[in-house]
């Protein structure tokens, strides 16, 4: 259903909620309230055609007035653009496959001089770097709370396209299974068809003209036998408890010998790989060896049940019709019950063994739906985590740069020249915003800070301003005044 203009209604509905966390931070501000009700509204409209640059567009309007504003506030000035971020990459993550990686990369990246700029003309030379330090930490919260929401959006399509995907393949799967035996359980009765008709073509009670349409229909039989492969016919369901021992009885109505040791009943999964088997068997042993005796012997062992089909030799010229895939395909339906088979002659003939566990199970669809959200998941974790590994690193560098000795600040005499100041001081100052916990310094001063090396509660960092290229304030800044000024 869609609103009257033109949008779906949880399009509406989401562009409401994302306006209730802008109305009260604009009441005072009819510019932000008009730009962030612009900005939302053409979010919701152009998010179907451009679902990736409308999530970039949020986060560059969320990112770039907390990087120009950052040397003179200590909170994110703008929240909504944050949350219909956050929102939008969710919705980006559940509707395309397009990466959102690439380009919100490319628009954070053209935040890095914005920064560098806006702290480097507040506060110095040192501001290049503040304001490196500064673009890392808006980069960390856009990872967090787009990308976030992003890969728990793509986390949730592809694990819904690996349902659909892996149902699809189980169907393919059953079909294949159904035809294969249906190739099997026809191969099988077309084999004792051709075992009668072989019996008819050297029976002595017959005339001429009859064992010679006999011989045709064997024939005929045995050329079938090699097409139906090819056929596909009309799939049903799964049949009922197979009975084995109404397959071997049905042979030896045929004329086949066929000697029977069944067993106690085993799991329903192993009964009709054994129901396969025996019919491969005796498929087998009325195609290769006509008229040779057959044992079929099923035991029921401890956690397994074992199956022996074995025919001696053939007493009549063999048929050499055949596909030669029923063994191949009986084999891989066995060793995805976690059994074993056994193809080889013996005695003359031929033997075919195999044993099931009763524990076996029916072979499922198997994907590496692990390893696809892992890869979806890689890029967004590794761009993170080299983020955050750069971000410790200047952490560290500065750190290991911005501290002064207690001796030489007392050295330090005020009114001196900024440049022989400079000389003595570290080259780095302390990241963070110590100025907005104290009060404020000489109108147009410039200020550094640096922690003490020698740190206690009386003495925890340093503050130097300097006007007119003149030192005009140096002051020890104990503990003390930066709980009074977290209190404030």
């Amino acid at each position: 259903m869609r609103c009257g203009w033109g949008l779906r209604w949880p399009d509406a509905v989401l562009w409401v909620v994302l306006v209730v966390p802008l109305v009260p931070g604009a009441v005072g501000d009819p510019v932000e309230l008009v730009a962030g009700l612009v900005l939302l509204t053409a979010a919701v409209v152009l998010f179907p055609r451009f679902p990736v640059w409308t999530v970039c567009a949020l986060v560059a309007a969320a990112a770039i007035p907390a990087l120009v504003l950052a040397p003179t506030v200590t909170s994110p000035p703008w929240v909504w653009p944050i949350l219909a971020a956050g929102a939008f990459g969710f919705r980006a993550g559940r509707r395309v496959a397009d990466p959102v990686l690439v380009p919100l990369v490319a628009v954070l990246l053209a935040g890095l001089p914005v920064s560098m700029l806006a702290d480097g003309s507040v506060r110095g030379g040192f501001g290049l770097v503040f304001g490196v330090y500064d673009w890392f930490l808006v980069v960390l919260v856009v990872l967090v709370v787009v990308l976030g929401p992003w890969l728990l959006g793509r986390y949730l399509r592809v694990r819904a396209e690996l349902t659909s995907a892996g149902l699809d393949q189980a169907a393919l799967l059953e079909r294949t299974r159904i035809a294969r035996d249906m190739h099997d359980s026809l191969g099988h009765e077309w084999g004792l068809i051709a075992l009668r008709a072989a019996a008819l073509e050297v029976s002595p009670d017959l005339p001429e003209h009859h064992r010679a349409a006999a011989g045709e229909l064997r024939a005929g039989v045995a050329a079938a036998t090699e097409r139906l492969q090819e056929i596909i016919g009309v799939l049903g369901p799964r049949d009922e408890r197979p009975d084995t021992g109404a397959l071997v009885e049905h042979a030896a109505a045929a004329g086949m010998e066929v000697s029977w040791t069944p067993a106690e009943r085993s799991p329903e999964v192993v009964e009709r790989a054994v129901h396969r088997i025996v019919r491969e068997g005796l498929t087998n042993a009325a195609r290769h060896a006509p008229g040779a005796p057959v044992s079929v012997r099923v035991e029921r062992l401890h956690a397994s049940t074992k199956v022996t089909v074995a025919n001696g030799p053939a007493t009549r010229e063999p048929d050499p019709a055949g596909g030669g895939t029923g063994l191949v395909d009986l084999a891989e339906h066995t060793r995805l019950l976690g059994g074993t088979l056994t193809a080889e002659p013996r005695d003359g003939g031929f033997a075919l063994v195999a044993e099931l566990p009763h524990d076996a199970r029916p072979a499922t669809v198997a994907r590496p739906a692990r390893r696809d959200l892992a890869g979806v998941a890689r890029g967004p974790v590794l761009a993170g985590l080299s983020v955050a590994v750069l971000a410790m690193a200047l952490y560290a560098t500065v750190g290991a740069g911005n501290s002064l000795d207690p001796a030489t600040f007392d050295e330090i005499r005020l009114d001196a020249p900024r440049a022989e100041v400079e000389a003595r001081l570290p080259p780095f100052q302390i990241l963070g915003d110590p100025e907005r916990m104290l009060s404020d310094p000489p109108p147009g001063a410039d200020c550094r800070y640096h922690w003490s090396t020698e740190q206690t509660d009386d003495r925890l960092f340093f503050r130097l301003c300097f006007a007119a290229d003149r030192l005009v304030l140096k002051e020890t800044v104990p503990r003390s005044a930066i709980s009074a000024g977290q209190a404030r």
